[in-house]
């Protein structure tokens, strides 16, 4: 087994003592690990919630896309219906679900609302969702839902069985 010097800073070079490699390990862990692991762990925590945020943030920048384009037809570009029976996202409706259970219910339909399974992707969808707490989150807070201007081409869909001419005496 290979030995180490160990040797305080203050300390003379004749007090210095030779020891296994392990046990200077130890001893050094023993003096300065836990104020290194902490330190450690406070920065991985650090580094991981900065790069969840600029993530959840980069996420909900392309869901105001996909929202404004698809979504705002029927639910607001402030979030706030334009039909009646749609959610009004701004104000929290419907936002007590989890992500999954607001997923599902955007792919299967839901009674007025067209499903979009297969129309727009899983990851388009998600993100739209994400964007669905921001505006919420920014409304609760008093700041406008939306900071985006509304996109030149947006969709407007007729709710599941009204007629074509829907929006026409709207």
């Amino acid at each position: 087994m290979k030995s180490c010097l160990l040797r305080r800073a203050d300390t003379k070079p004749s007090t210095a003592r030779y020891l296994p490699a392990g046990q200077a390990f130890n001893t050094v862990f023993s003096r300065y690990g836990k104020l290194v692991l902490s330190l450690c762990l406070v920065f991985v925590i650090h580094y991981q919630t900065n790069a969840l945020a600029q993530d959840s943030g980069r996420q909900a920048a392309n869901g105001s896309t996909v929202f404004l384009k698809y979504c705002a037809g029927c639910h607001g570009f402030d979030g706030f219906a334009e039909y009646e029976f749609a959610p009004s996202f701004s104000m929290g409706e419907r936002l007590y679900k989890s992500d999954e259970e607001l997923l599902r219910s955007v792919t299967a339909g839901r009674h007025a609302m067209p499903y979009w399974k297969h129309k727009l992707s899983i990851d388009m969808l998600r993100s739209a969702i994400a964007y669905l707490r921001v505006m919420q989150q920014r409304h609760s807070s008093g700041l406008p839902p939306r900071e985006q201007p509304i996109p030149e081409t947006h969709y407007r869909f007729n709710p599941v069985g009204e007629d074509e001419d829907y929006w026409l005496n709207r």
